[in-house]
């Protein structure tokens, strides 16, 4: 089987032409990243923002042996109305992810959600939900069904899909996962087991998903070495 490669015929030969990053030797790597995600546990983690993330994939393979083939970015944008300088600043950063080697991005879609009630565990008087808070500055009164917040559609999902498309048509033969998220476990079962493809959890010290760790093939930790090696700031490329 040929993998990331074409065929050409000329006078009765077959002509096999190889993408630049195949190397038939070793595994194929490809990297699934939850964006909001990875940058969250960064930030808590380590303080650290503004990732190169060829670099930082390629620090979780073993080189020797696997071969970084494509790196899958997945994150929503956010409303230019409603945060125009953070979408401004979003934007210059797809564009600056958008030149990395062998990177796909992969949006979703923020949806604004009425809160209504929050649940509160007072110490007094116990577990009760409100419809109002103060605010911490001013104690002026926030009605809560006049607030919102905004959730990502489609990343999650988006990822879990072409983690599994991916395995169905062979493109890899090991995915790292940088994602906590636990609710990718039946997908992840169904590709090591009925795939025979390796997943890997790629994580930070904290929080560290227990469902990973226990369905995932592996387990590789991203250390702060290895994310200040993948600064922006400190990388050539």
């Amino acid at each position: 089987m040929l993998h990331d490669s074409s065929e050409s015929v000329t006078e009765g030969f077959i002509i096999t032409i190889c993408s630049p990053n195949y190397m038939p030797d070793k595994k194929r790597v490809y990297a699934y990243y939850d964006g909001s995600n990875f940058y969250h546990l960064c930030k808590i983690n380590y303080g650290i923002q503004g990732i190169y993330f060829h670099h930082m994939s390629n620090q979780l393979i073993n080189l020797s042996k696997e071969n970084l083939i494509k790196i899958k970015y997945f994150n929503a944008p956010v409303n230019q109305p409603e945060a125009p300088t953070l979408y401004s600043r979003q934007q210059k950063f797809f564009a600056q992810i958008r030149k990395t080697p062998f990177l796909e991005l992969i949006l979703g879609r923020l949806v604004r959600r009425q809160i209504n009630q929050i649940n509160i565990n007072c110490p007094n008087c116990g577990k009760q939900q409100v419809e109002e808070v103060k605010c911490p500055t001013c104690d002026a009164k926030i009605d809560l069904k006049k607030t919102h917040k905004s959730i990502e559609k489609g990343t999650d999902v988006g990822l879990a899909i072409h983690l599994l498309l991916d395995a169905l048509e062979d493109k890899y033969d090991v995915a790292l996962l940088f994602s906590g998220d636990g609710d990718f476990s039946p997908a992840i079962k169904y590709i090591i087991r009925n795939l025979g493809k390796e997943i890997i959890f790629c994580c930070f010290p904290f929080p560290r998903t227990n469902e990973l760790v226990q369905c995932c093939s592996d387990t590789r930790l991203i250390t702060k070495d290895m994310v200040e090696k993948s600064q922006v700031s400190n990388t050539t490329s």
